[in-house]
């Protein structure tokens, strides 16, 4: 026999709830989907208004990318070490560079092909080009005296002491008169000599110490006083005579002899005096002698000659 089902009737409240919420739900959807229409149509209003007007509208766009230019490489041969002066290109040790094509320097050797045999002229830095104005095409190898030769001049090199080189002071860069000491007379065979080098060095003498005593001396001289230098070291000693930079006068009297020596004076035989006079006031006579066409004082008479006293 069936049991009859009682069933709970649903309290109505709680449906008017459900409902509620409901509506509710779609009032805030409805509003928020306003806002966002409201929110569109001024953004196209506004947009329309700077056109219409002529506005620019900036939009800030991501920076472009680095854009690097490819140039042409070139490889210049360079010297690995410092090259002294004098040294042939062959002999130098190179190494490759790379340079950009505009950026080479003008005249720079990108070869050395058929240059081994030419010589540096100067001292050469490491790792930087080359160029043709350093090189001897000749080759042929220069020195520091050799620059030094003029045209037609001549070098030679002589044995020196603390004596014959003035204790050193006749050093390289000085100038000199070249002297034949013999037994009989003392001559000068060359005046206004320059020295080359001493003891195998080009620097000068200069500062106020002291000296080295060379044992060689370099001298440039013209071909004839080479000639003569020459001749004379057989026959005594040579020496030197330092000048002054500023004095370029020769000698008034070229050779002195013992005679002249024992007699005080500076001329002793009438073959070589053409004329003189006598000069009085002091406390003895004083006297002047015209020889080689120079006046000469002298403290003797030449024998022969009537002289014409001035007071």
């Amino acid at each position: 026999m069936l049991r009859p089902i009682q069933l709970q009737p649903v309290q109505s409240h709680k449906r008017m709830s459900v409902r509620s919420s409901t509506r509710v739900g779609l009032r805030n959807r409805g509003a928020n989907g306003l806002v966002r229409t409201l929110l569109v149509c001024a953004a196209i209003i506004t947009a329309a208004v700077l056109v219409r007007r002529g506005d620019s509208v900036s939009v800030a766009l991501p920076p472009p990318a680095p854009v690097v230019a490819a140039f042409d490489m070139v490889l210049i041969p360079v010297p690995v070490d410092t090259v002294p002066r004098g040294t042939k290109v062959k002999d130098i040790r190179f190494m490759q560079v790379s340079y950009a094509k505009h950026q080479v320097p003008a005249g720079a050797l990108t070869s050395f092909d058929g240059l081994g045999d030419a010589v540096t002229e100067t001292e050469l830095p490491a790792k930087l080009p080359l160029y043709r104005e350093n090189l001897n095409l000749a080759g042929v190898h220069s020195n520091p005296v050799m620059e030094q030769i003029p045209q037609g001049m001549r070098a030679i090199t002589l044995r020196v002491d603390a004596t014959s080189a003035v204790e050193g002071w006749a050093g390289s860069g000085s100038i000199v008169d070249v002297l034949l000491v013999e037994k009989d007379k003392t001559s000068v065979i060359a005046e206004n000599v320059k020295v080359l080098s001493s003891e195998r060095s080009t620097s000068p003498v200069e500062g106020a110490g002291s000296p080295n005593v060379p044992t060689t001396a370099t001298i440039l001289v013209t071909q004839e006083q080479c000639l003569a230098i020459n001749t004379a070291l057989p026959l005594g000693k040579i020496s030197f005579a330092l000048r002054s930079m500023r004095d370029g006068d020769r000698w008034r009297d070229p050779s002195y002899t013992p005679d002249r020596l024992r007699g005080g004076g500076s001329a002793n035989s009438t073959g070589d005096v053409r004329g003189a006079i006598i000069l009085k006031g002091g406390a003895k006579p004083r006297y002047l002698v015209l020889q080689n066409n120079l006046w000469i004082e002298s403290e003797v008479l030449p024998e022969g000659y009537r002289l014409n006293a001035h007071e």
